[in-house]
């Protein structure tokens, strides 16, 4: 198995999507119709909070760093046992029996999701709500440098409590996200990729080490250009993760190794090869003019869904990727478009999945919003993308 396929293996599906974060745990399936609320029985449901003088004698930030990373010690405990665990599926399944930091259970999509990309699992503490008091954030690192967070956590008298996490589901479609904003609101999202329908719950981090409160919860419709719009969020007011000090986890036998020292399985040298055989390929099967691109204008990769016979379309985990690294289900690396033919168009999506797997995807269509994308029967195409992947 290649060196991709071990580290990434059930990477499945952060991020981001498209303009979303992506962003990416049992396994939360949400639709339309509605739910209790998550924690409707341990937090408050006042809009009202307190704040919190800040008449604190002032410590330093390393003494600060080392006091927090013991009153959250039963998570990094949790985490010790998770990036160290094996990345087979049935260790990964039985993980979770044995995590009991917090009453809140870490998602099984998030368990899956940190296992297989435990090298780029980071953690920061932050004062969120400007109460003296720090809250835990953990994160994926993803290699444009921005941050996925995956779950965050606060102290309710002295006691750690996961508040809200993010994941990308292996299957099924199942997505979280969390937004942190300005002044310790916390939006914690759930939803479908397929229908973009779910549930959404804005809390407010409270002072004194009190419950969060539940300032709005509700069924949402996720936007492409704007998944907290249902809650009127702006994008302004969100605190950027990349602002952080984040650290590396500190795990016993494990070795990590920076994003740069990743192999790529796609570079400009195997882009240029391909080039040339889809010219030939082209004038070979009677569709000269094979370019670069989409014809009729390009498509973003959130806006990819899958053409299927045995069931409704559902929305590809894609992004478009230069070395064929990402975090993303499908990370593309190229695209091309018989221009002259333009509008009956045929259109060849080249992707290398999160497990290593090569796919060229064909498309028929040349709808300049969405596109829909199916495996193509060429086997000759497919063939070489998946040689010209494997070659050193």
């Amino acid at each position: 198995m290649s060196r991709m396929a071990q580290k990434e293996k059930l990477m499945k599906r952060k991020e981001k999507l498209g303009a979303f974060i992506l962003l990416l745990a049992g396994l939360i399936t949400v639709g339309c119709s509605k739910r209790t609320p998550r924690h409707s029985s341990q937090l408050n449901n006042s809009a009202e909070t307190t704040t919190l003088s800040s008449s604190s004698k002032k410590v330093t930030k390393k003494e600060v760093k080392k006091d927090y990373k013991k009153l959250y010690q039963p998570v990094f405990e949790d985490y010790q046992k998770i990036l160290t665990s094996p990345k087979d599926t049935a260790s990964i399944a039985s993980l979770s029996q044995s995590l009991h930091a917090t009453e809140r259970p870490i998602n099984s999509w998030a368990i899956e999701n940190a296992v297989n990309q435990a090298d780029e699992m980071r953690y920061a503490f932050a004062d969120l709500n400007n109460d003296g008091i720090e809250e835990l954030l953990i994160a994926d690192l993803n290699l444009s440098g921005k941050y996925f967070l995956t779950g965050l956590y606060y102290l309710q008298a002295g006691k750690p409590v996961l508040l809200a996490e993010g994941f990308v589901a292996g299957h099924g479609g199942a997505r979280n996200a969390t937004l942190v904003y300005k002044g310790g609101e916390v939006l914690e999202l759930s939803w479908s990729s397929g229908t973009g329908q779910g549930y959404g719950t804005l809390y407010q981090l409270n002072a004194k080490q009190e419950q969060a409160t539940i300032l709005q919860e509700k069924e949402i419709q996720i936007q492409a250009n704007d998944i907290a719009a249902d809650f009127g969020k702006n994008a302004s007011d969100q605190i950027d993760l990349r602002g952080l000090e984040w650290q590396e986890f500190e795990v016993s036998g494990r070795t990590t190794k920076s994003e740069t020292q990743l192999k790529a399985p796609w570079n400009a040298n195997k882009s240029a090869k391909l080039e040339a055989f889809i010219k030939d390929w082209g004038e070979r099967l009677g569709q000269p003019n094979y370019q670069k691109g989409i014809a009729g204008g390009d498509v973003g990769a959130d806006h990819l869904y899958t053409l299927r016979d045995d069931g409704p379309s559902e929305k590809m985990n894609a992004e478009y990727t230069d070395t064929g690294l990402g975090n993303a289900q499908y990370r593309i690396v190229e695209r091309y478009s018989n221009w002259d033919k333009y509008p009956d168009v045929h259109s060849y999506f080249f992707a290398i999945t999160n497990t290593g797997e090569t796919i060229v995807f064909h498309s028929p269509t040349t709808n300049g919003g969405i596109m829909y994308l199916k495996p193509t029967e060429n086997t000759e195409i497919q063939a070489e993308f998946k040689r010209l992947v494997e070659e050193d």
